[in-house]
Parts: structure tokens; sequence; C-alpha cells
């Protein structure tokens, strides 16, 4: 028997499956996943407590960030035909669009959005595989697998307001603080991979 879908779910993962569709011509399930796990610590960059977040998320044996209850919304997605699978990739319907411009129209979800397109517009800015491989390298995400816990954000916080400051930028701005800081993961990858090299 499937859950029941909450809120937050059910409209961060179809907000986040309808930009990366129109940016990319598509996407994977587990970007979805991704993006909102960005898309949180944008939250909590702002001050917000992450319990208010609405789900949780773990580390999946892939290495990215996991959570039910977002599985479960784009499951149902598929399912009520708001998501097309095809085979490699997955695109959202024309109901899909339809259901995501309804829903964002909802002022108790319309808060996230700021959030979440944030998260996903880094893609605009940065090379799209740049920005998932500074994610999914990032060092909140390298700790076991399976931890059925929040996985540890503390730290990332401090990190982005500390280099949002170098460049510049208001915490009232999102999308530069979220660009600093994908660009500070791939240079941080970069001195790694320079370090192991020599």
């Amino acid at each position: 028997m499937s859950e029941q879908v909450i809120p937050e779910a059910f409209f961060d993962s179809l907000s986040i499956a309808y930009k990366l569709d129109n940016y990319l011509d598509g996407f994977r399930l587990p970007e979805i996943h991704l993006f909102s796990y960005f898309a949180s610590i944008l939250y909590g960059y702002r001050g917000n407590n992450l319990a208010d977040w609405g789900y949780k998320y773990l580390v999946d044996l892939s290495g990215y960030p996991f959570s039910r209850e977002l599985n479960e919304a784009a499951s149902r997605h598929m399912q009520n035909g708001l998501f097309e699978d095809r085979v490699d990739y997955v695109v959202v319907s024309g109901r899909g669009t339809s259901e995501y411009l309804k829903f964002k129209s909802l002022e108790s979800l319309n808060t996230r959005e700021v959030y979440l397109d944030a998260a996903c517009t880094t893609n605009i800015l940065v090379p799209y595989s740049q920005t998932l491989r500074a994610l999914v390298t990032s060092p909140d995400l390298q700790r076991p697998a399976e931890v059925d816990d929040w996985l540890d954000q503390s730290g990332i916080y401090e990190k982005i307001i500390e280099i949002s400051k170098a460049v510049g930028v208001s915490s009232d701005d999102l999308i530069i603080p979220a660009v600093s800081w994908i660009k500070y993961l791939i240079s941080e990858e970069a001195s790694d991979d320079n370090s192991r090299a020599s």
C-alpha cells in the first residue's frame, strides 16, 4: 500500500522536474532528490530551521541524497501521468506542467519556490555536469549509505556565508550564493585531485 504524499514533496518534486525539464529537456529521478537537497541547504542558509523543510534525506547506495517522501511523490507523478518515462530520462507532461502552475500559485507552497529556483538555476550559470559532480561529491554527502537521519549540514551554512561575503553578496540573494557554493565545491574537488596526483 502506498503512503500518502506530503504536500511539500508533491510540490518540490514537480517544481524541480519542471525546471530541469525546461533547462535540459529531461532529467533522471535521482536529480530531483539532489536538487531538493541543495534547495534545503539554501533554506538553512537563509536562517530557517531545517526541521521545517518537511522531509529528510539519507545517502543512498549511489551516493545521492534520497528522500522517501520525494520518491513516493515522483512515483505518484509517474502513475498519474504528470511525468513520462522516456527510457533513459523522464520529462514533465503537459498535465504535469498544468499541475505545477496550479500549485505554484498556492501561498503555502510558493514560499518554497525561491529555494527550488535558486538550486535549479545553477544549471544555467554552471555547466550541468559540473554542478551534478560538485553536489554529489560534496563533503556532506560523503558518509555511510543508508543512515536514516538528516544529513549533517552543520558547517555548510557558515561556509556559504563566508564565501558570499568574500564575493560581496547579500544573504537576501540566493542565486549568487548558490552558484558560489557550487564553484567552491568544484575548486575544492580540483585541489583534492591535484593533491592526490602529486
